[in-house]
């Protein structure tokens, strides 16, 4: 008996080492581990980016022929830690003049609302930074339909601007050791496990949004009871504006399509903070309002909450700001005229010069050319001592002369002949980010994670450099789509992905 007893003694005390062996293991299997055997720590909270926007090189091209059809490509990238999906959406702005852009072309519905000068887009999702999208995701958002109007008046160059803005809901999380100093409430002789200090965070949260200091006081209030008070102070370090905080999607979609705004729509931030305890705290003024981009509340334990002891101790303060933030990116057209005088030259049927007669009517040279059907058409080479070009899927009017006739002219990718595009702009073969793969004519940007993951946008599931190994996943919203990129292979459930990724991971190793 004594023997047994022994025997369970000594299981009882291995038991939980073997137990936090098997959670290190499992840890390790899931996360990078440093040479401890410790699973690395990532802080995807820095920086003071949110979500940028930009408009891709020549959509729209720099100049543009009056009366001519043009895309406007746009980059939206989520640089920050939060995650803009589901409700929590984000809104793209196109807004033009309607003297010289004609929008005609788009038709509002549920996610698209056109105004007399502008198109909103709405339902944008973009994961932030984090465990499973290091370097959060990016979104290209492609619009065809916009057209430059036939120019009235005898300006011969005009210009005139659309104005790209992203408007989403944002949060900013910031988390801090703070000491709660109870010496202030009396003395106390024996050595204190910390004292009162300041926070200087200079890295930023990982949002425009950003808490730059927090003040740290202890106040006496009454015998041996203490009061933690916080005075945070917050400043805008993105590029864009900061709005009011939105409650519910209407107040949203008022604040974003500026519809009935009035001054409390701007430079407003709601805040929570919390102490490790549980403890609420109550902030005056409470939404912040920044001016010249800055400002501070102060946050303290309420009455019910007061502190009480003898001996110091740390405390981690979590503190949340929400708000809705606005960025903008311009872009400045020049229009070419067809005729500044209205003299016999004005066409007044058929094509223009860049344009072919097709069963659709007219239609840009470089599209045509590009459509399978047409490959071939002797139409669709430049005259004149010329090297061939190769036209396939995916040429279009993406290129300036420079990166014509330096890059891809040789190698027949670009068309040197400005007949072929309307404005400045030359018919090309578009090079893929470094991060995109080409699949059928088109660039994709390669499934985020290195294993299975759930897709966010259209995108190309592999590993490599070489198209061949890749498989094309379109994103379908009315179900969930998984990519394992080891084996390039989409899968619906993500069990599937998982054992799919794991089988290939160990027949490779």
């Amino acid at each position: 008996m004594s023997g047994n007893k022994f025997l369970k003694k000594r299981h009882s005390k291995i038991f939980p080492i073997i137990m936090l062996l098997v959670m290190l293991f499992f840890l390790c299997g899931i996360s990078s581990c440093n040479n401890n055997g410790l699973p690395d720590y990532v802080d995807y909270h820095k920086g003071t980016s949110g979500i940028d926007i930009s408009f891709l090189k020549q959509a729209p091209p720099d100049e543009l022929y009056e009366d001519s059809a043009f895309a406007v490509n746009i980059m939206a990238e989520n640089k920050g830690a939060y995650d803009v999906v589901e409700d929590k959406y984000g809104f793209l702005s196109l807004s033009y003049d309607p003297l010289y852009i004609d929008a005609s072309g788009f038709q509002s519905s549920d996610n698209v609302i056109k105004g007399e000068n502008s198109i909103l887009f709405k339902n944008i999702q973009l994961y932030g930074k984090s465990r499973y999208h290091p370097t959060g995701s990016f979104s290209f958002l492609s619009f065809s339909n916009f057209k430059t109007a036939v120019t009235i008046g005898q300006r011969e160059r005009p210009t005139t601007q659309i104005l790209a803005s992203f408007c989403y809901p944002y949060v900013t999380v910031f988390s801090g050791i703070v000491c709660i100093d109870l010496s202030v409430a009396g003395t106390n002789l024996r050595k204190q496990v910390c004292t009162q200090q300041n926070l200087l965070p200079t890295q930023g949260q990982g949002a425009p949004v950003a808490i730059t200091q927090v003040e740290v006081e202890n106040q006496p209030a009454g015998n041996e009871v203490v009061r933690p008070v916080f005075t945070i102070h917050i400043q805008n370090k993105g590029s864009g504006n900061v709005l009011s905080p939105a409650y519910n999607p209407i107040d949203f979609e008022r604040v974003c399509s500026f519809k009935d705004l009035n001054r409390q729509d701007f430079n407003t931030v709601e805040i929570t903070a919390i102490l490790s305890t549980g403890t609420q705290l109550e902030c005056k003024p409470n939404p912040v309002k920044l001016y010249g981009g800055e400002g501070f509340t102060r946050c303290q334990v309420q009455e019910d909450d007061l502190v009480i002891g003898h001996q110091n101790y740390e405390s981690v303060l979590n503190v949340n700001l929400s708000y809705v933030y606005l960025t903008a990116m311009p872009k400045e057209i020049a229009i070419k005229r067809l005729n500044v005088y209205g003299d016999s030259t004005t066409p007044t049927s058929g094509c223009l010069p860049f344009e072919v007669a097709s069963g659709n009517g007219c239609e840009i040279k470089c599209n045509y050319c590009a459509a399978p059907a047409h490959l071939s058409d002797g139409l669709c080479q430049p005259g004149g001592n010329h090297v061939p070009v190769n036209f396939q899927t995916g040429f279009g009017c993406y290129c300036s002369k420079d990166k014509c006739e330096k890059e891809l002219y040789q190698q027949g990718l670009c068309a040197d002949d400005q007949t072929f595009c309307p404005g400045g702009s030359y018919c090309c073969l578009p090079e893929c980010a470094s991060q995109q793969i080409r699949i059928n004519g088109k660039c994709y940007p390669k499934c985020s994670s290195p294993s299975c993951s759930k897709i966010t946008v259209d995108c190309a599931c592999g590993s490599g450099t070489e198209e061949t190994g890749y498989t094309l996943v379109l994103k379908d919203i009315t179900k969930d789509n998984y990519c394992c990129p080891k084996d390039s292979q989409p899968y619906i459930v993500k069990e599937s992905c998982d054992a799919a990724c794991k089988q290939a991971t160990s027949t490779s190793s």
